[in-house]
């Protein structure tokens, strides 16, 4: 058989396979028409994208009305492209991107493109101004993914594990994790705020999740582990914190500190005290503690690079990347807003 009739039998059978997908295709619209999902945006803005991997046949399936069909073909080009090595993995993030344009209602593309930005191409990089702009670009992706599919967990926990894994704002991560509940989802999603919340330290939020959980499960371990550890370690403290009993939240939270004066969520909240007491350097020299106790802890290193800013004082090179993190969000965030109120 000579290339010709190869490529004639191969037109018949892509034509007879998008023939064949019409009814669903057809299906997907009428959901999108009477149950009032967002329609994905136009093919003719995608077709605008010049990208390598926009073959022939993808076009016609986007021109002939088969949107997922096309999202499916290009979506196993990207998967190509990424693992031949780093030349073609921006280009293969170019063509995922296209593919949520393409069919935004399918959750994978969102989920593996912001995992790519913020894990795979962060770790390619040392610059940590490009590794910051790649974990926003995650982030962003995700936002993005929930407005297209705001009645599904998974993106939510997806946005949340990112901000609790990636860029350590457990604060932001409960939040996120806590919109995920909200629908069908996991188990572990709750414990996963409720150390979101232990980490702020938040104890009575933490303490409310972890309860959650054992109610829900009764034979987590794990939660009713934490809940023995907050009672007796921190709630005493958190709860004159709240009273406004500064002195003898300090006093509470020396008590674990006496007996392991590296304890993380203890530092946590002696810092936690003081800065609620007003007494910022003193909230400085605890989280200065943790971060430099444990490197992994990327909230205590945020907070003192934010103290550092309040008082006026040089920031430490091992905090000075968050830092930058930091200041390059905050402008964003103006720009959004003054973007918003033209």
């Amino acid at each position: 058989m000579n290339n010709t009739v190869k490529q004639l039998v191969v037109g018949i059978l892509i034509i007879g396979l998008l023939i064949g997908m019409r009814p669903l295709s057809d299906a997907i619209s009428y959901d999108r028409l009477v149950l009032g999902y967002a329609r994905p945006t136009q093919v003719t803005k995608i077709l605008q994208y010049d990208a390598p991997a926009m073959t022939s046949v993808i076009v016609g399936a986007m021109l002939g009305g088969f949107r997922e069909v096309a999202a499916s073909m290009l979506w196993m080009k990207t998967h190509s492209m990424w693992h031949k090595g780093a030349g073609t993995q921006w280009d293969a993030l170019y063509l995922m991107r296209m593919t949520t344009l393409l069919d935004p209602h399918w959750l994978e593309p969102w989920r593996i493109t912001a995992w790519h930005c913020a894990y795979n191409l962060y770790v390619e990089t040392d610059d940590e101004e490009k590794r910051a702009e790649l974990v926003e670009t995650g982030v962003n992706v995700l936002k993005e993914g929930i407005s297209w599919n705001p009645d599904r967990y998974d993106l939510y926990f997806e946005l949340g594990w990112t901000y609790f894994d990636k860029i350590r704002d457990y604060e932001e991560a409960a939040r996120w994790m806590g919109a995920a509940v909200r629908f069908e989802h996991p188990e572990y999603i709750e414990r996963l705020i409720a150390h979101g919340w232990e980490r702020v330290p938040e104890m009575e939020k933490a303490l409310m999740w972890y309860d959650y959980c054992l109610k829900r499960r009764p034979s987590d371990h794990t939660a009713k582990g934490a809940t023995i550890t907050i009672r007796e370690r921190y709630l005493p403290a958190s709860r004159l914190i709240d009273e406004g009993r500064f002195e003898e939240a300090a006093d509470a939270a020396d008590m674990y500190l006496t007996i392991n004066p590296q304890a993380t969520l203890a530092l946590h909240m002696k810092a936690h005290v003081y800065e609620r007491a007003g007494d910022l350097e003193k909230a400085l020299e605890y989280w200065a503690l943790a971060a430099e106790n444990y490197t992994l802890d990327y909230h205590a290193r945020a907070k003192v690079a934010d103290l550092c800013e309040q008082l006026g004082w040089p920031v430490p090179e091992y905090a000075s990347h968050i830092y930058m993190r930091e200041q390059q969000l905050k402008q964003q965030r103006e720009m959004a807003i003054r973007r918003d109120a033209n």
